[in-house]
């Protein structure tokens, strides 16, 4: 029991755990970069996410979703979305998705 003490001191000096990090809704998980557009494509393991620039093709990505990429909102194709990313050697990996919310203006009388 006093090593189960010890350590539990130990890693609360050291910053706290991983799983503590995850459990604080300030943790902002670490990207790369960023990629905003709208979801074309979803599944359970990933999201493919098309963009289009003035004067350019439109361009898609694809994001792999792993068990601690953070979510923030509701996931459905059309929605638009940022993408906070990695870039690895498997491919781009989803580190923080953030589905912006469209705001509609009051209907007038």
């Amino acid at each position: 029991m006093l090593s189960v003490a010890v350590l539990s001191t130990q890693a609360a000096g050291q910053g706290g755990s991983a799983w503590e990090k995850t459990q604080n809704a300030t943790y902002e998980p670490e990207y790369d970069d960023t990629f905003s557009g709208s979801i074309v494509q979803l599944s359970a393991t990933s999201v493919t996410v098309s963009r289009s620039i003035l004067g350019k093709p439109a361009e898609k990505r694809t994001f792999a979703i792993k068990t601690d990429t953070r979510i923030e909102g509701k996931l459905r194709v059309n929605a638009k979305v940022t993408v906070g990313f990695a870039s690895t050697d498997d491919g781009d990996v989803a580190r923080l998705i953030v589905v912006r919310v469209v705001q509609r203006s009051p209907q007038k009388k």
